[in-house]
């Protein structure tokens, strides 16, 4: 195996240990018999896999992370794409039912229909789908079938453990002939130290044998620097059948970045005396993420003037680089010329996306601007930059959680202070540890490069629309996009070239620029076109601080931008030594950064609200009803506090709760209910049916929290509820939340009795790769705000001031909470109105409260068995549409909500 192939640890993931390759390759070529498929159903017994972690070596340094080939790794952690967008409702897709019987009759067996059926999908029921899935796993005959259909399900929600964990109990023949680019997907991602191997033993011996799977282990192993490898599949896929013009055309796309990885050529040599200076192009090897905007090329043509501005330049280097940056040249304002005893600068194009491939020569400048977050096919994020870079960071802009690794952060903190575009980037980065400062947009000087004396559009000149809808009362308009495909295509002399021509129509062909897109306002704006901007969300973090600059502070914007740029690069260009430079770029911007920490750490005021929480609280309480129990306990230990919060359609969910509390523990029990639409003929049936258990009942009807627009829609208003216990119930000072989905099948007590250590709640981490950052869950819920860009960024600032870098989000259906505790940090009071001002829903809320201070609860006390292999659970938690009390689906551990409704049932 190649040095690159070795690779580093995330923190915080958690890797699998897999059978060695060649064990599995003998059991399943030689002898061409299938591994037992081990059963993940206590119904059904059977062995269970064991899930060993892999020692996480100590957190590294950016500088001490480097591999042989001195590249900064980091593990596969990129997020599934949908991980950005906000919770929407989404069409009814198919039932699993119906595609697969499709697939059926065409004759593909039930393993095969179920796979191909999954994957074909553009849009899933994923509780449909996983209820079919786990019946035939519930089966030995179907077990196969429902393994696979389950992982690729998993895989594509962000359940990567669970992907794998599955995956991985299919024998390497099944795993090449129903998921194996799946399976090599979801070991690359849980660093599986075999799973390249095992992919080329399909390669080379024919067993993988259709071009676009063939393309696609191709792919996985280029990304997991597995260079040699990936250029066998590749060459196995042109031989292959399946091959369409489609899918050669991503060959051909492909294969000179496998080539650049396989054979790496050697930088160029730069003179003594003379600068090496990188310029940004946007080719990706993922055809997906690589840049269709020439929006991206107008931001290297302003990054360029920065360069240009500055006398007696001399380039040199490749004419595809160097006569695009000549042209630019030529076009430099004279207002803006930098005066200077001149300097010979070599460039070099470095690719914004993959820089790692790039031939860079040694001490290369750079400015790094923009938008650095297209992770290569889903699973690596190519920052920090290739090792001879050395960047200025101006103008950037960052917001996913997967990009800010510990070795990033490093990386930033050593090349800071770090201008950002927006001040959403500015708070990542302070609450990160990285010194960082607003610079505003880099495309605000892009007037360098445009000379002043241009000839305006004619008189009766058309409007253009750029990206956005022509009114229909503006029929005679232009419609112009800076999304096509020839962007990505094209070279990067004729890109920077169709951004020019483009930008200066703008100003000389018509009369007004409309437009949704930042890259086209901005640039405009710069160059004198009469330009108005019109965003699809108002709220989006990428313009806090952009947005709301008008003329006057957009001017300010370029002279902040011209202005630290300028010393730092004339040092550049003067050959100072790159310790020398940064001082000069720290001192610089020094003051920027000192105003920034103090913006940061401004309190934000808590948040406004109609709804008045005293009054409510006290009204609920005046609805208290206290039975008390008939036949109380007088076992051991302070009785059980457990809280509940439901509408009158949980009825006898409530029930069948309250009974696995009961049947399981001998201590004292006492039941808070939250309740809407319930009457005393309610107190009395549950009072009937549990004479041991004290009853405290709780009217909460009318209760409005505002307009709660993260409300997942399988969620009912009544879990906000539970968001006034700490006030409500002023006589208690802990309570075990219990959500009505959830049922404990062994006593609680343990759990009730978690030592919290001063933190004011328990919970269990999310899971899923695409909600398990804190960071991303808050980006996630401004995209609701649409219109209300002072909340979403109240919000943002809000969070980052309160919350450590990396903390994780949990799940929120069962909570030890610390009444006391909350009540001391004035939580109801504070934070219920956040509802209504973010319009976050209860498990939004109590993340933004307690957020990076809670105490992680046991993983069998919030059992999820729709999100990984469940063996002992203490507290099984159906979260999610799929409910244990459906019944029209196949529900895992269900039998133990059956076996509590017999056990209640006998009581009656």
């Amino acid at each position: 195996m190649s040095p690159a192939s070795r690779r580093l640890a995330a923190s915080g993931e958690t890797a699998h240990q897999v059978p060695a390759a060649d064990e599995m390759i003998a059991e399943a070529l030689l002898t061409a018999t299938a591994e037992t498929l081990y059963n993940p159903h206590p119904d059904k017994p059977g062995p269970l896999p064991e899930a060993r972690p892999v020692p996480t070596p100590d957190q590294e340094s950016w500088t001490q992370a480097k591999e042989p080939s001195r590249q900064p790794r980091e593990v596969w952690s990129a997020p599934d794409r949908a991980a950005d967008r906000p919770f929407q409702e989404r069409p009814e897709p198919l039932s699993g039912d119906a595609v697969v019987t499709a697939a059926l009759r065409r004759g593909l067996p039930v393993d095969e229909a179920v796979t191909t059926s999954i994957r074909t999908a553009g849009t899933l029921d994923t509780g449909q789908w996983r209820s079919l899935c786990h019946s035939l796993m519930a089966h030995p005959e179907t077990r196969r079938a429902g393994v696979a259909g389950a992982a690729l399900i998993a895989q594509r929600v962000g359940l990567r453990e669970l992907a794998w964990d599955l995956l991985r109990q299919l024998g390497p023949d099944d795993a090449a002939r129903l998921a194996p680019a799946e399976y090599v997907r979801a070991g690359i991602a849980m660093a599986s130290p075999d799973v390249a191997r095992t992919a080329a033993t399909w390669v080379r011996h024919g067993i993988v044998s259709d071009a676009p799977v063939l393309l696609d282990l191709a792919r996985l192993l280029f990304i997991a620097d597995e260079a040699a490898l990936a250029a066998e599949a590749l060459d196995a896929a042109r031989r292959a059948t399946g091959l369409t013009d489609q899918v050669q055309a991503s060959i051909d796309h492909l294969a000179p970045w496998i080539e650049k990885a396989h054979r790496p050529a050697a930088p160029a040599r730069v003179p003594a005396g003379h600068v090496s200076f990188a310029v940004l192009d946007y080719k990706a090897p993922d055809e997906n993420v690589a840049s269709t905007n020439i929006g991206d090329t107008v931001q290297t043509v302003a990054s360029l003037g920065h360069l240009l501005r500055h006398e007696g330049l001399r380039l040199h280097g490749d004419a595809a680089v160097t006569e695009p940056v000549r042209l630019l040249a030529g076009r430099v304002r004279p207002e803006h010329v930098v005066p200077g005893p001149g300097a010979d600068v070599d460039l070099t194009l470095v690719q914004r996306d993959m820089s790692r491939l790039d031939a860079v020569p040694e001490n290369t400048w750079m400015l790094a601007y923009g938008w650095y977050m297209h992770s290569q096919f889903d699973l690596r994020f190519d920052f920090p930059f290739h090792e001879n870079l050395q960047p200025l960071f101006v103008s950037f802009h960052i917001n996913k959680h997967a990009v800010l690794t510990p070795t990033a952060v490093d990386y930033l903190r050593a090349h800071g202070p770090i201008g950002c575009r927006d001040w959403t980037t500015v708070h990542l980065l302070l609450n990160a540890g990285v010194p960082a400062f607003f610079s505003g947009c880099l495309t605000t000087t892009v007037d360098t490069v445009f000379p002043a004396g241009f000839t305006p559009a004619p008189a009766g000149a058309p409007a253009v629309y750029v990206d956005t809808a022509v009114p229909e009362h503006d029929a005679a308009a232009e419609s112009v996009t800076h999304l096509y495909p020839e962007v990505r295509r094209n070279s990067f002399a004729r890109n920077v070239r169709d951004a020019v021509d483009l930008l200066d129509a703008y100003r000389s062909r018509y009369s007004h620029v409309v437009t949704s897109r930042l890259h086209a306002f901005l640039p405009a704006w710069s160059i004198g076109a009469d330009v108005d901007f019109r965003p699809r969300n108002d709220a989006d973090i990428r313009f806090a601080g952009l947005l709301d600059a008008d003329e006057a502070g957009r001017r300010a914007m370029q002279r902040r931008i011209r202005d630290v740029v300028a010393p730092a690069m004339s040092r550049i260009l003067a050959g100072a030594t790159r310790d020398e430079v940064y001082a000069t770029w720290a001192a610089t911007v020094a003051s920027e950064v000192e105003l920034a920490r103090a913006v940061h750490a401004t309190p934000v005021a808590v948040p406004p609200g109609t709804c008045d929480v005293a009054g409510i609280v006290a009204g609920v309480r005046a609805t208290r009803t206290l039975v008390e129990a008939v036949s109380p306990r007088g076992g051991t230990g302070a009785a059980l506090n457990i809280a509940v919060a439901l509408d009158g359609n949980l009825r006898s969910q409530m029930e069948v709760v309250v009974a696995g509390v009961v049947r399981h523990t001998d201590r004292p029990v006492r039941v808070v209910a939250l309740t809407r639409d319930h009457t005393p003929a309610d107190h009395a049936r549950l009072a009937a049916l549990f004479p041991e258990v004290t009853f405290e009942w709780y009217s909460c009807d009318g209760i409005d929290y505002g307009p709660v627009l993260g409300m997942l829609k399988h969620i009912t208003v009544a879990t906000m509820d539970r968001l006034l216990l700490p006030d409500l119930l002023p006589h208690l000072d802990r309570v075990l939340y219990h959500d009505l989905d959830a049922l404990c099948v062994v006593d609680v007590a343990e759990l009730y009795d978690t030592d919290l250590g001063g933190a004011p709640l328990a919970a269990r981490p999310s899971i899923s790769y695409n909600y398990r950052h804190g960071v991303g869950n808050v980006i996630r819920s401004t995209r609701l705000l649409q219109h209300d860009p002072g909340a979403a960024r109240d919000l943002v600032r809000a969070m980052m001031q309160r919350h450590r870098h990396g903390y994780q989000g949990f799940n929120a259906g069962i909570l030890v909470l610390d009444l006391a505790v909350m009540r001391a940090d004035g939580f109801t009071t504070e934070f219920v109105p956040y509802a209504e001002r973010y319009g976050l829903n209860d498990q939004d809320v109590l993340n933004a409260y307690a957020g990076s201070r809670y105490r992680v609860l046991d993983a069998r006390w919030n059992a999820w068995p729709t999100q990984e292999l469940v063996t002992e659970p203490g507290l099984i938690h159906w979260a999610g549409p799929v409910k244990p009390w459906h019944e029209d689906r196949y529900i895992l551990l269900k039998e133990h909500w059956t076996a509590a409704e017999t056990w209640l049932a006998a009581r009656r």
